[in-house]
């Protein structure tokens, strides 16, 4: 039927046909109606019950009249208009962003891999001075030597001879300028600099990002002495991009001296692991006894690469497995679970065929390790080292650590976008008055700090000039 009540009941008050069985169609019309409305009322009722209690257990009770009223005043006095979905999207994005520092909203994409590198990444101080921070060992980029020189004035050194000389880039060398050719309307080549001195580090990634369609650019630098001072006059680099998954490793090992071997963990994830596996066959086929562990800038990563690094670098008799933090966190409406993590000889989300981890306590006499740390040492790094101090006794050199003692969950959006919510904060063992295993400290805020004789402020540069390595060495015996 297509009419709707009106004319219903406008039919129902027509007495001009009146008749008998007019009457029972119009009652079994009634009660049909009636049946309907009581059933809406019911399935009302029951949404708008559900509807509360969804309501209460969420949060939003209450809440949403205040972002409906906020949206329709918008919506009403801004002067572009602003859809619901817009308004959704802004909102969610901003709460979920003021939880904390570690929560938000990302995009699905957001960790895509860059398209390539020129083989070192920068750091700005606070006066926009950019010097190198990481420069990457044997990336084919980075291993050109500067091609000129020139002197402070900025006259060209003649004298310089880049194929006797060999003067190679490394870490803490200043970046001064940026060059790169670029077409002219004439079909020319013409040579653009940009000088970095006193620029933002954003800025300078722009330009670098602006013209990612060339292979090759200029990069004027000044070497670095050490002790905040650097030699006189630039030195002129043309590196040629290299495809970043080709070259990048995400561990490192430096054969330093006839005992001690140097491992760099840039972060934790499955794919370092592979890498980190072959820096300990390398460090024990070297037959080193003392480990120098470089945690500056591991910003942490995934748990079940922690718990393989651990099985490798904790002292266990036992080789079985060691409890090495505590994650107290919320499973879901506020229901808080103590999830102990352990050392692991395997990692399970990882498909590579990796060795399985051992001790090498166990099987180098005198083992010892010194962990390097700087404000870039976060999350998973600082649960290693609580355990390494835990069961190793390790010391560590060079500043206080980030201090980020949480742990964060990633729920996908309907948007396709990420959601980081901080669920829980974990702890380090520590020992009881009987000698127990205790789990009462979180470095979440404050992180640990070296002592005093091993705070080494200095930036970070190649092993052979870094203070901090050299402090190490010292605490190692030598």
């Amino acid at each position: 039927m297509d009419r709707n009540l009106n004319e219903i009941f406008s039919d129902s008050n027509n007495t001009n046909n009146y008749s008998v069985s007019d009457d029972v169609k119009r009652k079994k019309l009634l009660i049909k109606i009636v049946a309907i409305v009581l059933v809406i009322a019911l399935l009302t009722g029951c949404a708008l019950t559900v509807g509360i209690v969804i309501g209460r257990n969420t949060g939003f009770y209450g809440d949403m009249p205040l972002m409906l009223e906020a949206y329709e005043l918008m919506k009403k006095y801004y002067y572009e208009d602003i859809s619901w979905e817009t308004f959704q999207e802004v909102a969610t994005s901003a709460f979920a962003g003021s939880l904390d520092a570690f929560s938000g909203i990302a995009s699905s994409d957001a960790d895509a891999a860059t398209s390539g590198t020129f083989g070192f990444t920068f750091t700005s101080s606070l006066y926009n001075e950019h010097y190198i921070s990481y420069l990457i060992p044997n990336f084919p980029a980075a291993s050109a030597y500067a091609i000129a020189r020139f002197n402070a004035d900025g006259t060209i050194d003649e004298t310089f001879d880049p194929i006797a000389e060999e003067v190679y880039m490394s870490e803490g060398d200043e970046l001064f300028e940026i060059g790169v050719k670029v077409p002219t309307h004439d079909g020319k080549m013409r040579y653009e600099s940009y000088v970095v001195e006193h620029t933002s580090a954003s800025y300078l990634r722009q330009v670098v990002t602006t013209y990612s369609d060339f292979d090759e650019m200029t990069f004027v630098i000044k070497k670095y002495k050490g002790d905040g001072e650097y030699y006189e006059g630039y030195y002129v680099y043309e590196l040629k991009r290299s495809t970043w998954e080709d070259n990048e490793k995400l561990a490192y090992y430096y054969d330093f001296t006839d005992e001690v071997g140097i491992i760099r963990l840039r972060e934790f994830s499955k794919e370092a692991d592979v890498d980190f596996a072959v820096c300990i066959q390398q460090f024990v086929a070297a037959r080193k006894s003392k480990l120098i562990l470089d945690l500056r800038d591991n910003g942490g990563g995934e748990l079940t690469s922690l718990e393989y690094v651990a099985q490798y670098l904790l002292k266990n008799p036992n080789a079985s497995q060691l409890p090495i933090m505590n994650l107290i966190s919320n499973s879901g409406n506020g229901k808080m679970v103590s999830d102990i993590a352990y050392s692991s000889e395997v990692n399970t989300a990882s498909a590579e065929a990796l060795p399985k981890a051992y001790p090498l306590g166990n099987v180098i006499e005198d083992f010892e390790i010194v962990v390097l740390t700087n404000g870039g040492t976060a999350s998973a790094s600082e649960a290693l080292i609580g355990a390494l101090q835990y069961y190793n006794g390790t010391k560590i050199v060079g500043l206080r650590t980030y201090g980020k003692g949480v742990a964060q969950r990633v729920f996908p959006l309907s948007t396709g976008d990420l959601l980081y919510v901080t669920n829980g904060k974990y702890f380090i063992p520590t020992s009881g008055a009987s000698g127990e295993i205790k789990w009462e400290v979180s470095i979440h805020g404050t992180g640990f700090v070296p002592e005093e004789e091993n705070k080494v402020g200095e930036r970070i540069t190649e092993y052979a000039t870094d203070k901090c390595t050299a402090r190490a060495m010292e605490i190692l015996g030598y």
